[in-house]
């Protein structure tokens, strides 16, 4: 709404058509060039040269138990959200969502399952299932979100909205709630698509919500804006975190914290984690936002908790600004450092070498199409492209990062170009596998985070395809065919792979095996633990 005098006086019909050009190259060029249709037959790998190579660049371990891991800021953070400043606002003015036909959305039936193609023709975030339904945003271009039979792809309802950019969704209750980049959290009925309760938070909003225990958890820019009449804004600090009631939208704590949340809230047990765009790593009490420790530590992807273990990616930086980036592994009760490994190097991370992408060119594109000339200052975009290389609105909504899977006592991460496995205990390297793509031209990560389901892995890359991987050695099983780049994770739910593409297409493909099951959204589950649960969704 903020932008809406701007938006066509300024950009128009030539950032659309730009926009829409770029699309059209990058799908091209990225595309796999096999001949085959977008769903062509799963090809059998097993037996090709298609494996792992030895990690022979890795360095030797630096095994550091009892090292605390980043700088202690606890203290420091804790005094940013003392009386001393002015809180974030308590009052958020509603948005709008109506229904809306579902006429201009194509369903295509395939021998293995559908392809919607969403009207807006752009990006789209990883799909959400939830009660056997498929919610779907319509893009990054696009205000509108969308639901679909998970098992027919037969549209259910559609819905408009007063913003655009709408995210990847989380459900529960019977409810769905997401983000849209401009500016607003929704919540609508799951069922009928009604809205329920909207907040305008502010101006980008680039993360995904999190549900847990009846509370919706993220983050928005302040701009200025406080609670009461302290003005007095606390220094370092241009974000706040924030838990609403699920059913109501009614705040119930918010937390300023140094830059917007990467990729989305982590909640665990008693806690909510997250990871900032500026590398600080936080950890609160979800019930009453209490702040249990901070460390910041330039660490470049959503955390994971499990068993008393945290694991998370993390940049560095030689004497000669060689970007580098590592796995962590860490006691999740007091921060000390069980080891790091997988040091590599991490062009996708620097933003000298990220500039020059394909990736960064149509991110750009695509925000002047949303209105934003250059990235805007409420972004604290300049924090963002100092740790993970990228600064657009678009480029930071839809980063993921090297976001570790732990799955059968391993860690499983795709390193930009590069799938590995390392021990979870040790961090010894177990295999890797190179992910095709040329790094250096196409931009950001060439593959989503890995997802596991029914013993196997998935990945979903640039190149158009979603790989089933081995868990154990790093054969690649199979490939199934999309066509069109991919920069999400795939959803696995009844035997069906759920994957988005840049060019606006959700396809569905019936793998036939209903083991494949348990990763329902980002993240795995409403709750983004990144921990595959095979028989239920996170609650």
């Amino acid at each position: 709404m903020k932008r809406a005098l701007t938006r066509w006086l300024s950009i128009g019909v030539v950032a659309f058509c730009l926009a829409g050009l770029a699309f059209l190259a990058y799908v091209y060029i990225t595309r796999p060039q096999t001949g085959q249709g977008p769903l062509a037959q799963p090809t059998d790998l097993s037996s090709t040269s298609s494996s792992p190579t030895p990690d022979v660049r890795l360095p030797k371990l630096d095994l550091a138990a009892g090292v605390m891991l980043g700088e202690d800021i606890t203290a420091q953070v804790r005094e940013t959200n003392s009386s001393q400043y002015g809180g974030p606002p308590q009052d958020f003015r509603p948005g709008h969502a109506q229904p809306r036909a579902l006429t201009d959305v194509k369903v295509e039936r395939t021998s293995q399952g559908f392809i919607i193609h969403i009207p807006s023709g752009s990006p789209i975030p990883t799909p959400t299932i939830y009660e056997g339904k498929l919610y779907i945003s319509g893009g990054f271009r696009s205000r509108e979100y969308y639901c679909f039979d998970a098992h027919t792809g037969q549209p259910i309802w559609a819905a408009s909205l007063s913003d655009d950019g709408p995210s990847s969704a989380v459900c529960n209750d019977k409810i769905v709630v997401f983000n849209t980049e401009s500016c607003t959290l929704f919540a609508l009925d799951a069922d009928t698509g009604k809205h329920l309760w909207s907040h305008w938070l502010g101006d980008p909003l680039t993360s995904t919500p999190a549900i847990s225990d009846g509370i919706v958890f993220t983050s928005y820019p302040i701009q200025g804006r406080h609670a009461s009449g302290l003005d007095k804004s606390p220094p370092n600090a241009s974000h706040a975190l924030v838990a609403l009631d699920l059913r109501t939208g009614q705040v119930r704590w918010q937390r300023w914290i140094d830059s917007d949340v990467m990729t989305a809230p982590v909640c665990v047990g008693e806690y909510v984690w997250v990871v900032s765009f500026a590398g600080t790593l936080y950890q609160f009490r979800k019930t009453d936002g209490a702040i249990i420790s901070a460390r910041s530590g330039r660490f470049t992807s959503a955390p994971v908790v499990f068993r008393d273990q945290l694991v998370v990616t993390q940049r560095t930086v030689d004497a000669t600004n060689n970007v580098a980036e590592q796995i962590l592994a860490q006691n999740a009760k007091d921060s000390t450092v069980f080891f790091h490994a997988s040091k590599r190097p991490a062009p996708y991370l620097d933003a000298n070498v990220q500039e020059q992408t394909a990736y960064a060119k149509m991110s750009l594109l695509l925000d002047q199409a949303n209105g934003f000339a250059a990235p805007p200052a409420a972004a604290n975009f300049m924090a963002a492209k100092a740790n993970i290389g990228q600064s657009a609105v678009f480029a930071l909504q839809n980063y993921l990062g090297s976001r570790i899977l732990p799955y059968q006592g391993k860690l499983y991460s795709n390193m930009g170009n590069m799938l590995v496995c390392v021990d979870s205990q040790d961090g010894k390297t177990q295999w890797q596998v190179e992910v095709p793509g040329d790094l250096h031209h196409e931009g950001g990560h060439l593959a989503g985070p890995p997802v596991a389901a029914g013993g196997q892995i998935f990945l979903a890359t640039v190149s158009g395809e979603v790989l089933q991987v081995d868990p154990e050695n790093g054969q690649i099983v199979k490939r199934y065919q999309v066509g069109a780049p991919i920069r999400s994770q795939p959803v696995l739910y009844d035997g069906h792979i759920y994957v988005s593409t840049a060019d606006g297409r959700v396809v569905c493909v019936n793998t036939g095996d209903r083991k494949y099951t348990g990763w329902f959204t980002l993240g795995a589950n409403m709750a983004h633990t990144n921990v595959a649960e095979p028989t239920e969704q996170s609650r």
